[in-house]
């Protein structure tokens, strides 16, 4: 480094070498500045920054949870009637009739006829049954005796089966819970009850006008039973004794299968049944 102090424009050079208008002069601040590096402008440093910042690392994918099993449902308790039905395993209550054999038959035809509304199925059926002959009547009663039979002989396999306790207590269920309208579950080896006067008198009369009537729609049914409760109103002492008479007779029957069965169910003073 060395430093020049003055200037040269006081030197004359020849004309060819160096003219006054070409004459130049360097200053020592202008030869520090020339040394020093040049400052790089903002957009040199940004471009820099960027080049040489770090390279983010790739996030890593989340990886799905196994989704939790979903909890078993909880088993429902049963109640008190489907345990005893379950330990009882009782029969049904009881046998179709013949119209109920028909009603089966007939429904079953017209559901695959298209016909599914119960109502016009009932009214159907009910038409149906009162153009039949008493021949044709007759083969449907017939079935039905079959299931009936078959039905009393189911009931009493079952009856020699079953555990007596369970029947009574499933006998005192339905009394709870239905009063005096409930369908207790009884012995089929004992003896039917006696029919009262009364009882023998709708027999006769639900006979006589079903007939006439031609129907075992249930709506013509209770209008029957309705008819026979006035009807019995009226009738006289005279007209009702061929009914008492029935029923002392009925009374008669069931204390003689009454002491049979007895007999036949009991040993030393024990029930069998």
């Amino acid at each position: 480094m060395f430093r020049v102090i003055g200037s040269f424009s006081a030197l004359r050079v020849s004309s060819r070498v160096l003219t006054p208008s070409r004459a130049f002069s360097t200053t020592g601040a202008s030869l520090v500045a020339a040394a020093k590096p040049k400052r790089k402008t903002d957009a040199a440093v940004k471009k820099t920054t960027q080049a040489k910042a770090p390279v983010k690392a790739k996030k890593a994918k989340k990886v799905k949870a196994t989704p939790k099993p979903k909890p078993k449902p909880k088993k429902k308790t049963p109640t008190k009637k489907e345990q005893l039905d379950a330990l009882l395993k009782a029969p049904k209550s009881r046998a179709p009739g013949a119209y109920a054999v028909f009603l089966g038959e007939f429904s079953k035809v017209k559901r695959q006829q298209g016909m599914t509304t119960v109502a016009e199925i009932a009214r159907a059926c009910s038409a149906s049954w009162n153009q039949l002959g008493e021949s044709e009547k007759h083969q449907y009663q017939t079935k039905a005796d079959k299931l009936s039979a078959e039905y009393e002989e189911t009931l009493r396999k079952w009856w020699n089966t079953t555990d007596h306790n369970l029947v009574a207590l499933e006998n005192r269920r339905r009394k709870r819970v239905d009063g005096d309208k409930a369908r207790l579950l009884k012995d089929p080896f004992a003896p039917k009850r006696p029919m009262t006067s009364y009882v023998l008198f709708v027999k006769d009369f639900v006979t006589q006008n079903k007939g006439a009537a031609g129907t075992n729609d249930i709506t013509e049914m209770s209008s029957l039973m309705k008819s026979a409760a006035s009807k019995w109103k009226t009738l006289s002492s005279a007209e009702k004794a061929p009914y008492a008479k029935g029923a002392e007779v009925e009374k008669s029957r069931y204390k003689q299968d009454q002491d049979k069965y007895l007999k036949s169910h009991t040993v030393g003073g024990t029930r069998l049944h």
